[in-house]
């Protein structure tokens, strides 16, 4: 089934008939994916399902009452549903037609339970059983059941976060369109009629004038003749035309004398500031603290921790190995480092202990994402031990 069919779907079914049609799927998704369940698995409710998600840290309290109170009115249901068949491809389920008829000649729905169809409509397109799911062992965040909450999350979030105007026109497009069955007249008219014999011209004509049968002609007994194999001047190669052989150059022995070993002078001490990444590559200048002494004189200055988020999208994957720099605007100095595979980017940075210091984070995405250096800035200040700055290559997954 296509998308547009899934528009048309949508479109066939009336408002009260909308809850029905969502309990409905959400009944032949839990039954498909926990039919291989040895023993009776248990009821994936409404309360379970927001449980997981919870106890998996990928959606609050918040994002749960939002989404329950959006879906409260018809409008949004139609454009909840159309997303959902789409994003977790439930336009190619052979049953989906059979459950709107379904929903179509039902009595009244009960209230959908919306949070158990989301994340059973993301489960079957993994093909992971929901009896697996347990929301007092939670999975981990970047396990196939780890990524499942987390893509059922996106989908809620992307769900509150619509604005007003966008889920209108999309409702409007979305509209109830009830069928109009044709009449006897209209079926008449439009219906063709086979010819009788002796009235119509045979399908396949006796002969084709415009294929010449004598053009080409086989003969099955006679044998080609055989083509001799034509033998060229053996290669010779001869022994001027090798290259010299070549004697190693042995070069003079190397020699390391004490003043080449010990220091002239004693290491200068690395001040405070720093870059705190455990698993990935940093670099740092130890005069950023410094400069930032001398700029302010004898004002009393605090540390705070920096935390540099860059994903591909909110709540996606990391991306490793990026090339982040954090610097002060009049100080030459910096700090440098790079994400680790998380994506993340820890420093420690020197801050007024009564006002406010800005400092400019630059990324650099890869030469697959652009390339291009993104700057963004921030105020720190002494009043908070860490602060968080994420960076999004785009706004939500591909499609």
């Amino acid at each position: 089934m296509t998308q547009d069919k899934a528009l048309q779907l949508i479109q066939s079914l009336p408002d009260d008939r909308l809850p029905l049609f969502a309990e409905q799927l959400a009944a032949f998704l839990v039954a498909d994916l926990n039919a291989s369940a040895e023993e009776p698995p248990p009821a994936f409710t409404e309360s379970r399902a927001r449980a997981l998600l919870r106890s998996a840290d990928v959606a609050g309290d918040p994002v749960l009452r939002d989404f329950a109170g959006l879906l409260e009115q018809p409008p949004a249901q139609r454009v909840a549903l159309y997303d959902l068949l789409g994003d977790a491809g439930l336009v190619d389920l052979e049953a989906l037609e059979g459950l709107a008829a379904f929903g179509a000649a039902s009595a009244a729905a009960r209230p959908a339970e919306w949070a158990a169809l989301v994340v059973a409509a993301f489960s079957w397109q993994r093909q992971y059983p929901l009896y697996q799911f347990d929301p007092d062992l939670p999975p981990e965040r970047y396990s196939p059941a780890g990524q499942i909450l987390a893509r059922a999350a996106h989908y809620m979030r992307r769900q509150v976060q619509r604005g007003a105007t966008e889920r209108d026109k999309l409702a409007r497009q979305l509209a109830y369109r009830p069928r109009q069955a044709a009449g006897l007249s209209e079926m008449a008219d439009n219906t063709p009629i086979a010819p009788l014999p002796p009235h119509f011209r045979p399908p396949v004509p006796v002969r084709y004038p415009e294929v010449a049968r004598e053009t080409l002609r086989i003969d099955p007994d006679s044998e080609p003749e055989p083509v001799p194999p034509q033998r060229g001047e053996p290669l010779t190669i001869s022994e001027e035309e090798l290259p010299p052989e070549r004697q190693p150059e042995r070069m003079p022995p190397i020699t390391i004398s004490r003043e080449q070993v010990e220091p002239t002078s004693p290491p200068s001490p690395v001040p405070a500031s720093g870059v705190l990444m455990p698993a990935s590559s940093a670099s740092s200048r130890p005069g950023l603290t410094v400069a930032l002494r001398q700029m302010f004189g004898n004002e009393e200055l605090k540390t705070t921790k920096l935390h540099v988020v860059v994903q591909e999208y909110p709540d996606g994957p990391g991306l490793y190995g990026l090339q982040v720099r954090v610097s002060c605007k009049g100080i030459r100095s910096f700090v440098a480092g790079t994400t680790d595979r998380q994506g993340n980017f820890v420093a420690e940075l020197p801050v007024r202990l009564h006002e406010g210091l800005t400092y400019d984070v630059d990324v650099t995405w890869p030469r697959d994402l652009g390339g291009e250096v993104e700057r963004k800035a921030i105020t720190l200040n002494a009043d908070r031990t860490r602060f968080t700055l994420p960076f999004y290559h785009r706004s939500q997954p591909a499609g």
